[in-house]
């Protein structure tokens, strides 16, 4: 099978959508199809086996000379299957695809949005959790959680003094990841949270830090490369994001072994038992899930655990991603023999 994806993400780093594009192309190429990817010149680095096209992705979707530029990798490349990942990209083969009737098409969306790309426009959408399914509501909408690969490593060492349990929350340092309603529910606990990433709530954040007088108890890590390893080190993971497409955070823990408290976001609500979820807005009650004995919640999570090593790998989501594929290409070839 021949495929191109496109990925029309502008980020200058990495993040979860970026993550997901490269490590499925990669993974589908070494079931021995053919996988090129299109994307922003940042985002095609060290890909294994896979053919690059670096694309302007600062582009509107609706640019002209993006969509001529798309338009002809597309034909030059005599593909199979065009996989658009996230919404932007999804739009782009959504206006092409009068254009494009040959090939199958398929799109997957990552992040709940106000509006979704037509599921007409594709023989098959991909969503990365249930909740982002039932939210899509549209035909043809198939369930493909991410995978990742998460190697053990050694626990990394605490930079200084710390107090147990250590929770570690990981993510961007933005309003969504509601960072700042996790510092205000440590007020209310024992022990040390460390919290690695950047981004612009920065300075908010290790002002809040200090205006609760938790300078002793809570460590803004800044970017870390060694997620493994502090996973590796903490005790438990927490999760305090106000929405999720697909958390690739909860889905590292508990491939390393370690529980995790959540807010209402997937993959945590559809995995974890339903008193590690928090649904609400009171610290105080958030708290008191980051209290329970650990030892316990461990043992209560093994049914995710073992979900996580069955679903969430590298393989599976390969897999499952081929099985779109050929359920897409069934699509279309019963379009073309009604006509």
């Amino acid at each position: 099978m021949k495929v191109l994806m496109l990925m029309l993400s502008d980020n200058p780093g990495i993040g979860g959508l970026e993550k997901h594009t490269q490590e499925l192309a990669s993974a589908i190429a070494k079931q021995g199809h053919s996988v090129s990817l299109a994307a922003a010149p940042q985002h095609l680095e060290k890909i294994e086996g896979v053919t690059c096209h670096a694309v302007n992705a600062r582009r509107s979707r609706n640019s002209i000379t993006l969509l001529v530029e798309i338009l002809r990798v597309i034909r030059e490349g005599n593909y199979q299957v065009l996989h658009a990942q996230g919404t932007k990209a999804a739009f782009v083969v959504q206006r092409l695809a009068p254009f494009i009737k040959k090939h199958v098409r398929v799109a997957s969306i990552h992040g709940f949005k106000s509006r979704y790309p037509k599921a007409v426009a594709f023989h098959q959408l991909i969503a990365v959790s249930k909740a982002l399914a039932n939210d899509i509501n549209q035909a043809e909408v198939t369930v493909v959680y991410n995978g990742t690969s998460v190697a053990k490593q050694g626990p990394a060492k605490p930079s200084q003094a710390v107090v147990n349990p250590v929770w570690l929350a990981v993510g961007r340092l933005a309003p969504v990841k509601r960072f700042d309603f996790l510092i205000e529910t440590f007020r209310f606990c024992s022990g040390t949270l460390l919290i690695a990433g950047e981004g612009p709530e920065q300075q908010r954040l290790q002002a809040l830090i200090e205006s609760t007088g938790q300078t002793d108890k809570i460590q803004l890590l800044g970017f870390r490369t060694d997620i493994p390893s502090l996973m590796s080190a903490a005790d438990g993971v927490v999760i305090s994001s106000e929405r999720e497409g697909f958390s690739y955070v909860c889905a590292e823990a508990l491939l390393l072994g370690k529980p995790v408290i959540s807010t209402d976001v997937p993959i945590a609500n559809e995995v974890l038992p339903k008193d590690h979820i928090y649904q609400g807005d009171e610290a105080a009650e958030f708290a008191r899930l980051l209290q329970q004995d650990l030892t316990a919640a461990t043992a209560n999570q093994a049914g995710a655990r073992a979900f996580a090593k069955e679903k969430l790998s590298l393989s599976a989501m390969a897999d499952n991603t081929v099985e779109v594929y050929q359920k897409a290409s069934e699509t279309l070839a019963l379009e073309r023999s009604k006509k």
